[in-house]
C-alpha cells in the first residue's frame, strides 16, 4: 500500500469511528484499535498507543461541552481516578515487562487482551439494547450501600477498567457506565460527563508511557483526528433522528465480530 492510500485509509477509519462516537459516546477506543489492527496494519502494541492518545484527545475535547453545563462531577471522577491510577501504572507495567523479557509473546497476549476486551464490551452493549421497559426495571433497584463501601466499589471498578484501558486502550466508558448508574443516582446527563472526563483521564495517564516507549504514531493520531472531528460534529446533529438501537446494535456486532476474529489471529 502506497503512502497516500495509507493516509487516506487513517482518514476514513478516523471518519467511521468519529461518526460512531457522535452517535453513541463510544468507540474511540474499543473500535479504533481493532481497526488499526485488522486494517490499518499496526502492530498492536502500536494500535494500543496511537487509540489512547486518540481517544484522550477526543475525550477531553467532548467533555468540556459537559463541563461548561456543569455536568461533570469532580468527586466521582476523583474516586475512579483513585482506583484507575494504579491500575492504569499496573497494565502498562506488565506490557513493558513483557515486552523487555518475552517480546515473542507481548503480541500474543496483547491480541488476546484485546479480543477478550471487545467480546466483554460487545456483551454490555447488547445488555443496553434490551428493551426499555426491562432496563428501567433492572436499573430502578437502588444498590443501597454505606458511603465508604459505596466510594470503594467504585476505585475498584476504576481500578479493573483502568489496567484494561493501560493494556487494550478498550473499555473504559462502556464498561465504567453499569458501575456508575448503579452507585449513583444521578441524572443521565451528569453521569455521561463524569464518565467522559473520568475515561479521558485515565486515557492520558496510559497514553505517557506508551508514548514514551515509543509506541505511539503521532502521524496517524493527527490523520485520524483529520477525519473524526468533521465525522463527530456532523452525526452529533443526527441525535433525535436516529433511535440509538440502530448504531448501537451495529457497533455490538462490529466489536463482537472482530474479537472473535482477533482472538483468532
Amino acid at each position: 500500500m502506497t503512502g497516500t492510500s495509507l493516509e487516506l485509509l487513517e482518514i476514513a477509519i478516523g471518519a467511521g469511528v468519529g461518526f460512531l462516537i457522535g452517535l453513541t459516546g463510544l468507540g474511540s477506543g474499543s473500535l479504533l484499535t481493532p481497526l488499526l489492527i485488522l486494517v490499518g496494519g499496526f502492530s498492536p502494541t502500536s494500535a494500543v498507543g496511537t487509540s489512547l492518545v486518540f481517544s484522550c484527545l477526543t475525550k477531553f475535547g467532548g467533555s468540556i461541552q459537559f463541563m461548561r453545563r456543569g455536568l461533570v462531577r469532580y468527586d466521582i471522577v476523583r474516586d475512579l481516578a483513585l482506583g484507575g491510577l494504579p491500575g492504569v501504572l499496573i497494565g502498562v507495567l506488565v506490557v513493558h515487562q513483557l515486552g523487555a523479557r518475552r517480546p515473542a509473546s507481548m503480541d500474543s497476549f496483547l491480541l488476546r487482551s484485546i479480543g477478550l476486551a471487545l467480546i466483554f464490551v460487545a456483551l454490555i452493549l447488547i445488555l443496553r439494547l434490551f428493551p426499555e421497559k426491562l432496563q428501567l426495571e433492572l436499573l430502578s433497584r437502588d444498590l443501597v450501600l454505606h458511603p465508604s463501601l459505596q466510594r470503594s466499589v467504585v476505585m475498584i471498578s476504576g481500578f479493573v477498567v483502568g489496567g484494561l484501558v493501560s493494556i487494550t486502550s478498550i473499555g473504559a466508558g462502556a464498561a465504567l457506565m453499569p458501575v456508575m448508574v448503579l452507585c449513583y443516582r444521578r441524572d443521565f446527563g451528569t453521569l455521561v460527563g463524569s464518565n467522559l472526563f473520568a475515561s479521558a483521564f485515565l486515557a492520558a495517564v496510559a497514553a505517557l508511557p506508551h508514548a514514551r516507549f515509543g509506541n505511539v504514531s503521532w502521524t496517524a493520531v493527527g490523520l485520524l483526528l483529520a477525519g473524526s472531528l468533521p465525522a463527530m460534529w456532523i452525526s452529533s446533529h443526527m441525535h433525535g433522528r436516529i433511535p440509538r438501537h440502530i448504531p448501537e446494535g451495529l457497533l455490538a456486532l462490529v466489536l463482537l465480530g472482530m474479537g472473535i476474529r482477533i482472538i483468532g489471529l
